[in-house]
């Protein structure tokens, strides 16, 4: 070999030995200085993380009948910083969702973001058409990208499988909390989990490999509506709505032993399901929210608290003037005239002279207000659904001349459907007002109770006596009064008719031509069951008096009601 060869061979040689040692001391460098700074940078590029949403947890009610559940739905989401032609690409969007292009524009336009939701709740032909995009320009990801442009995540959607049934009661979901409505927002608190954060794992080109394993069981609740009886009631008040086309009905059942509210229905009412179309008239649960005069429904409560201070008897005559009575400046008048009744017959036919001489002669003004706040008017129930109303009861020191005998008729007072359900029970139950409810319980999927409830006594307000001797004029009430329509064959019937008198809003005197027809009673009547309320506003075609148009409706309700009651 000559000078020259053996020269080049030596360079290469030295060449090869610096490239070698060069590789070992990267090696070196990569694998012992700089393996945990390397690990970690690995670790950042295969693992990530991401939100998931919990689906709200579903409602049932006594039975294990679901009301409410979740159901997942795909929603489209764009990364506006990682897609450069907007416009081309809101172009392909909007017939695949169904928005306008200028929408989707205006999604689209700051370059900062990197998350913008497009559109909730996709067909599954939208969904689809999503899928098909996002392998496609110019939301078809490069290699050298990190993140998505266009994808799909899910969401719940919740359904209500009974439709109208109980629409205002349950209310709505909505992605505004503040836009929830009925047993929804109520149960928001325990039902709707916050998003959690989920690691996930991905390759070198971002493609996803896998997430840890994530518990997503939240909490569901459980009512006291029986929806075999809700049935009974929804279709009885439909009934009654389509012969009498009220403006509104309602109509609501306890449980008069616990409290436990059964059924609750309203007319005009909604589809959950079909929600942002239905009129705020429809949403509104009025059994709770509507305060409106009782009429004759409120005399019971005023004679049962004379009977318990035992200044009457069932059989004390009253003398009801033959249907006219001056009080002060104004008379009074009864339906029809009647002369010395029994204090059972004013109860049994509804005589307006005999329950104000009750109120205003026997009880006084002190103790009738007393005796009206004992039953729970003028105040809230406390019950666990929204908006609900106080109703009206003056304090003493605003009560007029006329107050003393206008409150025992259910004038210059208001309750609530519900109210006077709870007041009733009262009298069915021997005395003791129940705070009532629709919510049993709140339980997570392993048996943690946040919610347990059970019967709870708000006050003794007359005693056992006085509630055996109201039950049985109240009975008369059915049997031979202005109730009749209620009877139920087999069963005793106890309850009250009320037609009420409106107040027309130019004059703010009481009209002649608009009523409120209501009718509350139980069953049976020594051992009661059920305690029924059902109020119709304005009836039309007629009759409108609470013994021919409310009645009936608790007599139908009763008479296939009863064998779900417990």
């Amino acid at each position: 070999m000559d000078q020259s060869s053996r020269r080049r061979a030596v360079v290469l040689h030295i060449l090869f030995c610096a490239v070698f040692l060069g590789l070992i001391a990267r090696l070196y460098a990569i694998q012992i200085v700089g393996h945990e700074t390397y690990k970690e940078q690995l670790s950042k590029q295969k693992e990530g993380k991401t939100e998931i949403t919990a689906p709200p947890g579903p409602i049932y009610d006594s039975r294990g009948i679901a009301l409410a559940i979740s159901c997942p739905i795909d929603a489209a989401w764009a990364n506006p910083s990682a897609i450069a032609d907007k416009p081309a690409a809101a172009k392909l969007l909007a017939p695949a969702i169904g928005l306008s292009e200028d929408e989707i524009l205006r999604k689209l336009t700051s370059e900062r973001l990197k998350f913008v939701l497009l559109k909730h709740h996709l067909t599954p032909e939208q969904s689809a058409a999503v899928k098909k995009l996002m392998a496609e320009t110019p939301f078809k990801r490069s290699r050298r990208d990190t993140d998505e442009r266009l994808g799909l995540r899910t969401e719940y959607q919740r359904q209500y499988p009974n439709g109208n049934f109980l629409g205002p009661v349950i209310g709505h979901d909505s992605m505004e909390p503040t836009q929830r409505e009925g047993l929804e927002r109520t149960l928001a608190q325990f039902l709707i989990l916050p998003p959690k954060s989920v690691p996930i794992v991905h390759d070198g080109r971002q493609q996803f490999l896998g997430a840890s394993k994530i518990d997503l069981s939240g909490s569901e609740a459980t009512l006291t509506i029986d929806l075999l009886l809700q049935r009974v009631v929804e279709e009885e008040l439909e009934a009654a709505c389509v012969e009498h086309k009220p403006k509104w009905a309602v109509a609501v059942c306890l449980n008069p032993k616990t409290g436990e509210i059964l059924a609750m229905a309203n007319r005009p009412t909604f589809d959950p399901n079909k929600f942002s179309t239905a009129a705020p008239e429809a949403r509104l649960n009025r059994v709770v929210s509507v305060p409106y005069e009782p009429g004759s429904t409120l005399k019971p409560f005023t004679c049962a608290v004379a009977l318990d201070l035992n200044l009457i008897r069932p059989d004390t005559m009253i003398d009801c003037e033959n249907g006219l009575w001056t009080y002060g400046p104004r008379t009074l008048h009864d339906h029809h005239p009647y002369a010395r009744i029994t204090l059972s017959d004013v109860i049994k036919f509804s005589s307006n002279i005999g329950a104000a001489k009750v109120g205003a002669m026997i009880l006084g003004r002190n103790r009738l207000h007393d005796a009206m706040r004992r039953w729970g008017f003028g105040e809230r129930t406390e019950v666990d659904l929204p908006a609900e109303d106080s109703g009206l009861l003056f304090p003493l020191s605003r009560w007029s001349i006329y107050s003393e005998t206008s409150v025992p008729m259910g004038h210059e007072i208001s309750v609530t459907p519900l109210q006077l359900a709870v007041a009733m029970s009262a009298i069915a139950n021997g005395g003791t007002l129940y705070k009532p409810y629709v919510v049993r319980r709140v339980a997570s999927t392993d048996g943690t109770l946040l919610v347990d409830r059970g019967p709870q006594v708000v006050r003794r307000v007359i005693g056992t006596k006085a509630s055996k001797e109201m039950i049985e004029i109240l009975k008369g009430v059915v049997k031979e009064g202005t109730g009749k329509k209620a009877a139920v064959e087999g069963v005793d019937v106890a309850g009250k008719t009320g037609t009420s008198q409106k107040i027309d809003p130019k004059t703010k005197q009481y009209t002649h031509e608009k009523y409120i027809a209501s009718f509350v009673g139980f069953a049976p009547a020594d051992d009661a069951k059920l305690c029924i309320a059902v109020v119709l506003d304005e009836p039309q075609g007629g009759s409108y008096y609470g013994g021919a148009v409310a009645a009936p409706v608790v007599g139908n309700i009763l008479r296939r009601g009863l064998v779900f009651a417990k």
